[in-house]
């Protein structure tokens, strides 16, 4: 028998008003790349938060190479070589990589002043280790979300991790990230490091795991190993009845032009040119793809778009009215919405509560805008 790296036994957690964890009963063993699959609200996340300290059961019990441990929060988890790279990346974004990596183990010169100098090289030996390009001097405000996603796997790696928890890793990927990320997972797992794979994407279940576990409303639903089940079987699991994969479209019938770009520039925050004269149109009813490397102007070309970006250059059109260099404000009375790529950082305040974010855009007008000046 494959050795049990970590168990967690008639694992329960409830909320008001939803019992998050129903007596959940996971094992994982040494050295495989474990899937925890199901729905959103299945119970995944609060699961590994659990297992990271984070949270705390209300019953149950946690074994870590088969010894019994009292995980009372995440420095415990970190001594116990566990490591999570959250969905919500927990870096500060400030602050450098190698300050965010180091910070609370700080290498120390003459048992006072941080080493920075000892701090660099380590990230960058570890960064290169894994095969990565990053700069440790780079802020993270100012490096992609792909690239920070790689900064927090060397952040769990230099506390020692052995066990690593991946909660929805592939959310905010390119299709190249994703293809990336996976080839380190598989390194990873060679290096004899135990990784739970948190997603509700089964075409990564299959591409990546060993054995998945499936659950559903807070219970676990089935474990398989992964080259004896299929997206089918899975689907059916996590939502308790047959799901249907092969959808017939009707045809399109689309309308009238609604956004139309005409010879577009712009530059980056360098100041050197990231949209290029770049021309499209989208019409009623169509959805329309971009697809590119990150760094080839994507982000720009959105900020443009809804106002978050001078044009300097080039036309925008909606409906055939010009709506270029129109104030964030403007467009949205226009009716043009973002979802931004990163959400937690630029879509949501996450102190505010949901009502709150909720107006954002919308506040100053009646009833939002009521006692205001």
């Amino acid at each position: 028998m494959p050795e049990i790296a970590l168990e967690m036994k008639n694992i329960t957690k409830r909320f008001p008003l939803v019992v998050a964890n129903d007596h959940v009963d996971f094992k994982v063993y040494k050295g495989e790349i474990h899937a925890l699959v199901g729905e959103n609200g299945a119970g995944k996340s609060t699961l590994m938060s659990i297992l990271y300290g984070l949270y705390q059961a209300d019953s149950g019990e946690i074994f870590v190479h088969e010894k019994k441990v009292n995980i009372a929060n995440p420095n415990v988890a970190i001594d116990l070589k566990i490591g999570m790279v959250h969905q919500h990346f927990m870096l500060v974004p400030p602050l450098t990589v190698t300050e965010n990596i180091i910070l609370g183990m700080e290498p120390k010169k003459n048992s006072i002043l941080i080493d920075m100098e000892k701090a660099e090289k380590s990230v960058e030996e570890l960064s290169k280790s894994m095969g990565f390009k990053i700069d440790p001097k780079a802020k993270i405000e100012n490096i992609s979300v792909g690239i920070q996603q790689r900064v927090e796997i060397i952040k769990v790696l230099y506390r020692g991790a052995e066990i690593l928890v991946m909660d929805e890793p592939t959310a905010v990927l390119t299709p190249q990230e994703v293809e990336e990320l996976f080839g380190i997972l598989k390194s990873l797992k060679k290096q004899g490091k135990t990784i739970i794979f948190i997603t509700h994407k089964l075409n990564e279940v299959k591409a990546l795991s060993d054995r998945v576990t499936v659950m559903r409303r807070g219970k676990v639903v089935g474990v398989k190993y992964t080259k004896d089940t299929n997206q089918e079987e899975i689907a059916s699991m996590m939502v308790g009845r047959k799901v249907i994969f092969d959808i017939k479209k009707k045809p399109l019938n689309l309308g009238k032009t609604a956004l139309k770009v005409e010879k577009l520039k712009a530059l980056n925050n360098k100041g050197l040119p990231a949209v290029n004269g770049i021309s499209f149109e989208i019409k009623e009813g169509e959805i329309l793809g971009f697809a590119g490397v990150e760094g080839n102007g994507q982000t720009e070309l959105v900020e443009v778009i809804t106002g978050l970006r001078r044009a300097s250059d080039g036309k925008i059109f909606l409906y055939d009215r010009d709506v270029t260099n129109y104030s964030p404000r403007n467009i949205r009375e226009e009716k043009i919405a973002h979802i931004p790529e990163d959400r937690r950082q630029r879509g949501i305040i996450s102190d505010y509560t949901v009502a709150e974010n909720l107006i954002f855009g919308s506040h100053y007008r009646p009833p939002f805008n009521k006692g205001l000046a």
